[in-house]
């Protein structure tokens, strides 16, 4: 049987900290099509986060789809329960709805960020959240986007939250992933995108840069 070749696009992840020297925002539709030039074929952008969205979103999708880049959208999160998390999402579809943005126009996925912050290392240390009460707070997210209709819908997160103190690879084997590891290879394993580095330069700023898999 012949084997599928594995197809390996270059992007990278963008939100309000990427400003010009004038406080807007640096990725505009002129460097987003310079990224392009360089070789990336995506973008991540920021949706919010603590229900805020992102001071930059607005001008980052539009600018990044009129330079004709896939887009995804990342919402960083704050929940340490499911309830939190359910409303987390709440909060991204409608926000997503009132853009009027669906799966058709994010073809590089809606990411539920949940990675290593200092309030939440407090609560892990306490013994305050445990390793199902994370693994619920992403099933809980990616479920009720997939209710609504999102279907490409995934969890960010460092390798090792993830895989060391989080149940995703054996409770959510069919939930997409995107694995920050900046080493020469990701050990996390069928990811479906790598983040290897926050030091990459692309369109002459220093930035998040990964690798997708299709």
């Amino acid at each position: 049987m012949k084997e599928r070749k594995i197809n390996v696009k270059k992007g990278f992840d963008i939100s309000a900290w990427q400003e010009d020297e004038n406080g807007a925002p640096y990725y505009d539709e002129y460097r987003m099509q310079q990224s392009k030039e360089e070789g990336n074929e995506f973008v991540i952008i920021k949706l919010g986060e603590n229900y805020n969205v992102d001071d930059f979103f607005e001008q980052h999708i539009t600018a990044a789809l009129n330079a004709g880049l896939e887009v995804g959208v990342y919402y960083f999160s704050r929940a340490y329960d499911e309830a939190t998390a359910v409303q987390e999402a709440e909060w991204v579809i409608n926000t997503l709805n009132r853009y009027g943005y669906t799966d058709y126009h994010l073809q590089a996925g809606i990411w539920y960020d949940y990675e290593e912050h200092t309030q939440l290392r407090a609560y892990i240390n306490a013994g305050a959240l445990t390793s199902q009460d994370m693994t619920n707070c992403m099933s809980r997210f990616v479920n009720r986007l997939w209710q609504a209709g999102f279907n490409n819908v995934g969890i960010y997160s460092g390798y090792s939250l993830l895989w060391d103190e989080t149940y995703a690879y054996s409770q959510m084997p069919s939930v997409p992933v995107w694995c920050a590891q900046y080493d020469s290879q990701c050990d996390y394993p069928n990811i479906r995108i790598w983040q290897y580095s926050d030091c990459g330069m692309v369109a002459g700023k220093e930035v998040d840069v990964n690798y997708m898999y299709d």
